[in-house]
């Protein structure tokens, strides 16, 4: 049977367990109390299951992201011996396409990170799932060197942004205790999936167009739109305290407690 949890105290961001300084509240609660107290956000989402099973979604969509970015980081691997034969390039050339890809990366990582915090956490996400798909796309148009290279900038900064948004939103719908384990589990875990994927892929699409390689590792995207909402934290950074206690409420709903 579900816990039920009275709301009768409040969550504050004005200390080392929520970063953002800002002292607002929104109610949560402690049960049979009817004294007004204080929680961080971490003891908000210990009220609201602490690791329970939103978190295993959390730590899955996380996987998946990571997989991805695994499998784009290392299509080189498969691209470019087909390239070399098809259009004729050079080591130079292939070090081009394969160097595009990380400028990207670093890019998108830089600038996903200041976004998230300006717009949410979420919205990143919603924006980055479907222009991953783009970017996967935009390979069937290449038909020259530079196009491809423009193409696997775009794919670069694209998927090094999914990573930044995605990982940060992950650690802040979990405990504080628990953030490390669900970063690197998160990690280890996609990037195996992600070489055996890539494998897959390859004997898949033997006789395919090269392209179809760059959308094929894309498919498990949109799970992060799945089990990621926005973030408490960021809501209650930003003044939206009746949102913030909206996606608690949802959390302690799938982890079997009423908030």
């Amino acid at each position: 049977a579900p816990q039920h949890i009275h709301t009768m105290s409040y969550v504050r961001t004005d200390n080392s367990d929520d970063l953002t300084g800002i002292p607002m509240g929104i109610p949560v609660g402690t049960p049979h109390s009817h004294a007004q107290s204080h929680a961080t956000i971490g003891e908000a989402l210990r009220f609201a299951g602490g690791f329970g099973r939103f978190q295993w979604r959390v730590l899955g969509a996380t996987i998946f992201v990571w997989q991805c970015n695994c499998f784009c980081a290392l299509l080189p691997v498969l691209l470019l011996p087909r390239l070399e034969t098809e259009w004729a390039l050079s080591d130079a050339d292939l070090a081009l396409v394969n160097s595009a890809y990380f400028v990207g990366q670093f890019w998108g990582q830089l600038l996903v990170g200041p976004a998230s915090d300006r717009f949410g956490r979420r919205a990143c996400v919603c924006l980055l799932v479907p222009a991953s798909y783009l970017s996967g796309l935009a390979h069937f148009a290449c038909g020259q060197l530079k196009q491809l290279v423009a193409v696997r900038a775009v794919s670069g900064a694209v998927s090094g942004g999914m990573v930044i948004a995605v990982s940060v939103v992950a650690m802040e719908l979990c405990p504080a205790d628990r953030r490390a384990f669900v970063t690197s589990v998160g990690f280890a875990v996609g990037w195996v999936g992600g070489l055996l994927l890539l494998v897959g892929v390859d004997w898949l699409a033997a006789d395919r167009p090269w392209q179809w390689l760059a959308v094929a590792g894309l498919v498990p995207t949109p799970l992060a739109l799945a089990y990621l909402p926005e973030s408490p934290h960021f809501l209650l950074a930003a003044g939206r305290a009746d949102a913030a206690l909206a996606a608690l409420r949802r959390i302690a709903r799938v982890n079997g407690v009423s908030l």
